[in-house]
Formats: structure tokens, C-alpha cells, sequence
């Protein structure tokens, strides 16, 4: 018997939400690979789009900027975040795909990835974070213009990119996982660090 197909209502609510980011450092593995990273916000302005997997080029036209206003973690993911429309457009973020290395640390107890890089705040280097997530609900403002947009996300994978690669989510893209999430003072993300999917995870 043929399996039940997903209802479409399901799929229309999917977006994709593009941070911007700056490495705070990044830990190599024995082998020279990138084995975790520390990153933190550059703004709170995101890109909202709909996926587009029949014609991915064509979805980068539909980007729309938002500004996070709230965010509630949930289980170690994003979890819930209300957006509200922006005019102004995302920082782009500049600078080569590479950094300045201003310290380096042995992590103590780590095999996986036992050493620490440190980039120079003369040349950070920056990164797009994309990352799933469902609209839950729309709020209208009295001239029934869209006030706010509520989202949530249970995922924990995110991909990343380099400036260089555009900020849509490329077939092939780095996936990483979410280890720990800390908010800073106003509720906003302070500091995401990831993990590689690939990479065999830390007790």
C-alpha cells in the first residue's frame, strides 16, 4: 500500500532564517580539520526565505529582512523567536575566508579537538548560519501589515557558510550541530557553539 503523502499546509509554513556571525574561535583537530566552532552575533538583523528545492536559484530572489526581537531556547535548539519586518538591509559581512590568529590554546581533556584558535579583532572572520524553522504564528498591525512573525525550531543542525559562498544555503554546505547556546544579557544570542556533524561527539 502506498504510504500517505505529508500534507502540503506542512511544508508551506518551512523557512529558512540566514544570522550573521563572527568566529570567537575554532578548535582543529589532530589532523588540521575544524573540529568545533564559537561564534557570536554580528547583528540582530536575519533573512527570512522559502525553501526551494526544485529551484533553489530562484528562492534567493525571496529573501526578506527581519530583526530578532525575542528569542526562548527550547532543548538545546532556537526554539522560539519573534521577528519583526526591517527596512534596513543586513550587514554584509567583509574580510577574506581566513583570519588572523591572535592565541592559541590546548583544550584539556579534549581528543577530538585538542587545540584552540583565537582570531584577531583586526580580521575577524564572519559567517553565515542558516537554520531551519516553522512559522507558528503572524501578528497584524491595525493596517493589516504583517507586525510581527512568530517561529520555532527543534532543530539542532545548522549549515554554514563563508560570505563568499552567498548567503543561501548551498547543496554541500558544512552541517553542524548545536552544543550550547548562551543568551546575553537582553535575551539575544550571545555566544552558539557548534560541532560538525561528522564528527564523532565528546562525553
Amino acid at each position: 500500500m502506498a504510504k500517505p503523502q505529508q500534507p502540503p499546509a506542512a511544508m508551506q509554513t518551512s523557512v529558512q532564517l540566514t544570522f550573521s556571525f563572527e568566529i570567537a574561535a575554532m578548535q582543529l583537530t589532530p589532523s588540521f580539520k575544524m573540529g568545533a566552532l564559537k561564534v557570536r552575533p554580528i547583528s540582530k538583523l536575519v533573512t527570512m526565505r522559502l525553501p526551494s528545492p526544485q529551484q533553489p536559484q530562484s528562492a534567493l530572489n525571496l529573501q526578506v529582512s527581519f530583526e530578532v526581537a525575542k528569542i526562548q531556547p527550547a532543548s538545546g535548539a532556537l526554539g522560539t523567536i519573534r521577528m519583526v519586518p526591517s527596512q534596513q538591509q543586513r550587514p554584509t559581512p567583509g574580510g577574506l575566508p581566513s583570519f588572523v590568529v591572535a592565541g592559541l590554546q590546548v583544550v584539556p581533556n579534549s581528543e577530538t579537538a585538542p587545540v584552540q584558535l583565537t582570531p584577531s579583532r583586526q580580521g575577524r572572520a564572519s559567517v553565515f548560519i542558516t537554520v531551519p524553522f516553522q512559522i507558528t504564528t503572524l501578528e497584524f498591525a491595525p493596517s493589516l501589515e504583517i507586525a510581527s512573525v512568530i517561529l520555532n525550531s527543534n532543530s539542532k543542525q545548522v549549515a554554514v557558510q563563508l560570505p563568499g559562498a552567498g548567503p543561501a544555503p548551498a547543496d554541500g554546505a558544512p552541517m553542524f550541530e548545536i552544543a550550547n547556546l548562551e543568551l546575553g544579557e537582553g535575551g539575544e544570542i550571545g555566544m552558539l557553539h557548534l560541532n560538525p556533524v561528522s564528527a564523532p561527539k565528546r562525553a
